[in-house]
């Protein structure tokens, strides 16, 4: 066996490490980096070619923009104050580095190379959906979508699996007992999201069936045309449906009840009533019929945690307790929490705020408690401990600090100091251990490097990916797809299996495909 062969071989192999480990394992996808930029520094050196490889990432047009996209955080620091952040996210961004030197400057993968990678990546995804739900399956009795994701997070996992179920449709088998595999795990891994509840994914899924939809009327025709459009309009039809009916199917509380309203408990105590803001919780209100004295007693005859402390979950319990009790349509005194069961007592505990959650559909629970911080934020102003409306509040904050520094930005390392201090300036309600940072990749692009750094930035994601002919792969799309509206909701990029799913897949997609645009699909499996 001659040493190219052998190089080539451990090449495909850290690539298939680094695809297979990215829903499980920060230390083996960091391990899976080394050993490919091991292999080739170590074969550059053997072949007498290392300086050609560098020349040849670091030369060629389309790779050089790309590695520019890590170049511009470097560069940032120049104008940085807290340089330990800015560095940290340099660190971060090193997946971009190595995979923007190793791939552009090797042979490219060949078709079958290629799918066996994809369909590798994407059986482990789904693979570990099912490790989740071994060890995690009690959060969903508690509504607990996030605990349910013990090896990533929730919403990278979620993006993971939109792509997972994209190369199960694109490289269909032809054999029955393969197709049925596929549906199966297909159906699986949409339940799962659901059980998720990350609320990106539903626009992905969504945008990510007209893109299959519209390819299908595309390149088929007659009925299959006919029958794509049956199937877009079925989608569409059954996504409105849905959401008309998590509207609709939302109890209200009848404003009567704040009419004719008791002055004191059964046992006595002065009942507090907000009736300017009483929120609602599974259509009644939460903060009316409240007796502090004899819930903090009660509670505390029947739980080990205080009432004036946290749930498990953080949260205060005393919020956790009275949304629960109005959850359950009780007062909130000795009497209601008598009526609690033994479940009831252990669920507020977990931190679970409502009698319904957990116990039905968790998507439409999900969007029940997206109403709830919506009607609070309407009602109050509060969006402190709601992503939905904390998000809110971080966009409001941005745009202001985007404003200001609209030419250059603050620099790779000031995103969080610019935030800590525009939050004070602009008088946030978002108490001190809410006070992040954007939460939107283009903003937080924004806002680090300006308007032209963002251009920048997209720009080094586009054009390598025209030049090279990576949009006629209709999987790269897809990646596109998951990957740009995840950023309209997460900084992506700063974390390092969101920076990893970046900058594997978009090299993977553009400098390590087959170039030929028909190469992509070769004969099914079986």
């Amino acid at each position: 066996m001659d040493g190219t062969s052998v190089h080539r071989k451990v090449h495909i192999g850290a690539l298939a490490m680094a695809l297979a480990a990215l829903p499980w394992s920060e230390f083996l996808l960091s391990l899976s980096q080394i050993i490919l930029l091991g292999n080739w520094l170590w074969e550059g050196i053997a072949r007498r070619d290392l300086g050609g490889r560098f020349g040849r990432a670091l030369t060629t047009p389309a790779s050089a923009v790309f590695l520019s996209f890590f170049g511009l955080h470097v560069l940032g620091l120049a104008w940085t104050q807290d340089l330990q952040w800015g560095l940290y996210l340099c660190r971060i961004l090193l997946p971009v580095l190595v995979f923007g030197l190793v791939l552009p400057s090797v042979p490219r993968l060949g078709a079958t190379q290629l799918r066996s990678l994809l369909l590798l990546g994407a059986w482990s995804a789904i693979a570990s959906t099912v490790a989740c739900f071994a060890l995690r399956h009690e959060a969903l009795e508690l509504g607990n979508y996030r605990d349910l994701s013990p090896f990533i997070s929730h919403i990278r996992l979620g993006l993971m699996l939109c792509l997972a179920i994209a190369v199960l449709v694109h490289y269909w088998p032809r054999t029955a007992v393969l197709r049925a595999a596929h549906v199966v795990a297909m159906v699986w891994t949409l339940w799962f999201m659901d059980q998720l509840s990350s609320l990106v994914t539903l626009p992905v899924l969504a945008v990510l069936a007209l893109y299959g939809l519209w390819r299908l009327s595309r390149l088929q025709a007659g009925k299959w045309r006919q029958a794509a459009a049956l199937l877009l309009l079925a989608g569409m039809g059954t996504a409105s449906a849905f959401l008309y009916t998590a509207i609709a199917e939302r109890q209200h509380a009848d404003p009567r009840m704040l009419e004719h309203l008791d002055e004191r408990s059964a046992g006595g105590e002065v009942y507090y009533h907000d009736v300017q803001a009483p929120l609602e919780e599974n259509g009644h209100y939460v903060w009316i019929n409240v007796a502090d004295k004899e819930l903090e007693r009660t509670w505390e005859r029947r739980s080990a945690l205080p009432f004036w402390g946290e749930d498990k979950l953080g949260q205060p319990l005393r919020f956790t307790l009275v949304r629960y009790l109005a959850s359950m349509g009780l007062r909130k005194d000795s009497t209601g929490v008598q009526a609690l069961s033994d479940a009831d007592v252990a669920r507020v505990e977990n931190g679970v705020t409502s009698v319904v959650q957990g116990r039905g559909n968790a998507m439409r629970d999900r969007l029940g408690q997206v109403f709830y911080e919506l009607d609070t934020y309407r009602r109050t102003g509060d969006p402190n401990g709601h992503s939905v409306t904390m998000r809110m509040e971080f966009a409001r904050v941005g745009a202001h600090i985007a404003a200001r520094h609209w030419a250059t930005g603050v620099g790779t390392g000031d995103t969080q100091p610019a935030f800590d201090a525009a939050f004070n300036e602009w008088h946030s309600p978002l108490l001190p251990q809410w006070r992040l940072r954007a939460h939107n990749e283009y903003l937080t692009l924004l806002i680090s490097f300006g308007v032209f750094g963002l251009l920048w930035s997209l720009f080094s994601w586009w054009w390598p990916a025209w030049r090279n002919r990576a949009f006629t792969h209709p999987l790269f799309t897809a990646w596109a797809i998951i990957f740009l509206l995840s950023c309209l909701t997460e900084d992506t990029i700063e974390t390092q299996m969101g920076a990893t799913f970046f900058a594997l897949y978009y090299t993977l997609f553009v400098f390590a495909a087959p170039t030929a645009p028909s190469s992509d699909r070769t004969p099914a499996a079986g």
